[in-house]
């Protein structure tokens, strides 16, 4: 019985965590069923954090904001201003059609020289 206690107890412990036996098993060996922290919500800044700086990778955003997190300010000078509402996704699709505000807007976005 003690042989079998201290095995279910090493076997509950090396896979993670302690559980109550099930009521078809052997005698309860004092196990207390342990719950485990809930995960935390995250936020919308978290969100952020975990995105990369690539436009590319970020059509979904808007130029405004994807310029604010990751490109300097002095992008703002160059950057057509009537494009800064618009999504990268927007500003990619005018590019492809040859709209020369696009072109511009695409370009800087990519431009390595304004990454922070």
């Amino acid at each position: 019985m003690l042989r079998r206690a201290c095995l279910t107890g090493v076997l509950v412990l090396a896979l993670g965590g302690l559980v109550a036996p099930a009521a078809s098993a052997a005698p309860a060996t004092g196990l207390v069923p342990v719950a485990s922290a809930p995960e935390p919500a995250s936020a919308p800044a978290d969100i952020d954090a975990a995105r990369t700086c690539r436009a590319g990778d970020n059509l979904d955003e808007v130029a405004a904001k994807f310029i604010s997190r990751c490109k300097k300010g002095s992008i703002r000078r160059e950057f057509p201003t009537d494009r800064l509402s618009r999504t990268l996704s927007e500003i990619f699709d005018g590019k492809r059609r040859g709209d020369r505000d696009d072109v511009k807007a695409w370009k800087l976005l990519n431009d390595r020289r304004f990454d922070k």
